[in-house]
């Protein structure tokens, strides 16, 4: 096998010294700079074969100098706008040659070229994703000259805040709260990669060469020739590219044109802030949140309390038969229930929204249907629709040709979030492998600022960092005064197991805010599958969020129970409970790791 592939290989060389010395034909392909120069690249060649042969070092071009600069020292030398074209120069060439037959000749031709990025970022400028990336690049590279476009789908939006759960408790929806940037300290393996490279977004100092275009938007990614063509028909070259294009927005479907602006589907700060507006200040009689998972929980409670004192009524209309059933236990989702409902909030549990229509009542905005045990209408002044999960805007990706997971709805990338050779995607666009959990789409703000700096030093440094930081989700209760943080996987179909304190068990608590309920001050539910944790969610316990994090990781599993108690998990972690109560549940409903998951 040896022999035969050295005399392949040399057989190889000697025809492609003779297709150049012959020059059997000739083709040039070239492409203009801003100034107008042209670099020209004529290629001879005899076989189809010599395509094949030659193309290996083409593509390996930019592999190639980045493994030369990083033996010179880091960080890597950048590569120069004509060493780009004349790689891609000899790339068009190994097109030609490779998609020839019968002498005749393919016609390929690169359009002209505006300008040369070593750096494109296609995202929202001001999204948490792409700020963390530019505060990566720099630091590797000062004067590294970086293109900043967004997508059709994020054009038209003047502030890039995803809204997240527990994201809208911010003061304005400009600012980001920094306590929600660094949950833990974030670490991959031992290389430069180092909490410094993560300064606090606050703080930033973007260099000069950061360009944010704010006048066309992406149509399309040319990853081969790596292009990508603006609106106004424009065209960039770039060296590496990160896309993060974030979600789409889920809509009620079928609403009338003229209803739209009294629906609001929750995705951007923006979005809350407008409806905010509406309770507190009173301009409509009563509110409709449609979604029982954890950003409707949210918005339902804080709309009840900015409310009352126009007495706006807040209804939350949900499939489930209580509020977080698809990811807590019954008992925990009773008691979220019962304590929204000591809010203020009426729950409507069991109703499915049927259709929206012009009221039938003046004063009111709209008219919705609902089908419950029995079909019931709800007049209301404003609809606000929270899912938990939204659908990834994965358009650019496929125009591309850029694989796409079916089962999660996010671009494939392997665990250095590589989708193709210098094609990075992060944030909540990426379908990424987790070591312990299998493939999965995150939409966090963790996940978003975390996978944001993996992708922009690999891309920074030419390094292979795996991407394998666990995020959190979390969630503001608000008024309710619970902090939920959430990681791996929860659903209520796992096997569940909690410890937890309640008012009953603190002799120093007060009374409960719920009557006939005990309070739950604070504790963990633990979600198992196959008797191995693959999830946790902490209540009122962030500070044990590494705990949890590395006892995930390390697979901790049980052998064995005793009724109702796990004695392998009641001294997992240090809760510092008092007086803690241990109860085990079966598994039901439906939660986090359908949507983001896909088990190997």
């Amino acid at each position: 096998g040896f022999s035969m592939a050295s005399r392949l290989s040399s057989g190889l060389r000697q025809l492609w010294r003779a297709g150049r010395s012959s020059r059997v034909w000739l083709r040039t392909a070239s492409t203009s700079s801003s100034s107008g120069a042209s670099v020209r690249r004529v290629v001879g060649a005899g076989v189809f074969g010599l395509g094949l042969a030659a193309s290996g070092a083409a593509a390996q071009w930019w592999h190639s100098h980045q493994a030369e600069a990083a033996a010179s020292g880091y960080p890597p030398k950048l590569p120069t706008e004509e060493e780009w074209k004349a790689s891609i120069a000899a790339q068009h060439g190994n097109l030609i040659i490779a998609t020839m037959h019968d002498g005749d000749e393919a016609q390929a031709q690169l359009p002209k070229v505006t300008k040369f990025y070593p750096f494109l970022i296609i995202s929202h400028p001001r999204a948490v994703v792409t700020q963390s990336a530019i505060s990566v690049i720099t630091d590797v590279h000062p004067d590294a000259e970086i293109l900043i476009v967004s997508d059709k789908y994020n054009f038209d939006d003047d502030n890039g805040n995803r809204i997240y759960s527990g994201s809208f408790a911010r003061t304005t929806s400009s600012s980001i709260n920094p306590a929600r940037l660094n949950i833990s300290p974030f670490s991959t393996s031992k290389s430069k990669l180092d909490e410094e490279l993560l300064m606090p977004l606050s703080n930033m100092t973007h260099s000069k060469g950061v360009n944010m275009c704010s006048n066309a938007y992406a149509v399309k990614l040319d990853v081969r020739n790596k292009l990508v063509h603006l609106s106004d028909g424009r065209v960039f070259s770039f060296g590496k590219c990160l896309l993060a294009t974030g979600c789409r927005e889920a809509k009620l479907p079928g609403i009338p044109a003229e209803l739209l602006p009294h629906v609001t589907n929750l995705r951007k700060v923006k979005d809350f802030d407008k409806v905010q507006t509406l309770v507190r200040e009173g301009r409509i009689k009563n509110i409709v949140v449609v979604g029982g998972g954890f950003l409707g929980c949210q918005v339902a409670a804080k709309l009840a309390d900015q409310g009352k004192a126009k007495h706006v009524e807040v209804i939350h209309a949900y499939v489930e038969p209580g509020a977080l059933y698809r990811y807590v236990p019954t008992y925990f989702s009773d008691y979220v229930t019962e304590r929204l409902r000591a809010l203020g909030v009426s729950e409507r549990p069991y109703h499915m929204v049927l259709n929206i229509k012009e009221p039938a009542e003046k004063g009111h905005n709209l008219s919705l249907a609902l089908q419950g045990f029995e079909k019931a209408t709800i007049q209301c002044g404003h609809v606000v629709f929270a899912p938990t999960h939204l659908e990834g805007n994965v358009e650019l990706a496929q125009q591309a040709g850029l694989e796409i997971d079916t089962h999660c709805g996010g671009v494939m990338v392997n665990s250095e979030l590589l989708a193709r050779s210098d094609i990075y995607v992060a944030g909540d666009t990426a379908s990424y492998p987790d070591t312990m959990l299998g493939r999965r789409r995150m939409q966090s703000f963790d996940h978003s600022y975390h996978s944001g700096a993996v992708a922009a030093f690999n891309m920074a440094t030419g390094g292979r960092e795996a991407y394998n930081h666990l995020p959190v989700i979390t969630s503001s209760g608000g008024p309710m005064a619970m902090e939920v943080v959430v990681l791996g996987d929860i659903d209520s179909n796992s096997e569940m197991y909690s410890v937890y304190q309640t008012d009953n068990n603190n002799p120093k608590a007060g009374e409960s805010e719920v009557p006939g309920w005990e309070q739950w001050e604070k504790g963990i539910v633990y979600y198992m599958k196959n008797r191995k944790v693959v999830g946790a969610m902490l209540l009122n316990l962030s500070g044990r969020t590494d705990d949890v994090r590395q006892l995930i990781r390390h697979g901790l599993s049980y052998t064995h129970r005793n009724g109702e108690e796990i004695e392998e998990l009641n001294g997992a972690i240090d809760l510092g409970l008092i007086n803690p109560t241990y109860r085990h549940s079966a598994s039901r409903g439906s939660g986090l790791s359908r949507f983001h998951t896909t088990h190997n």
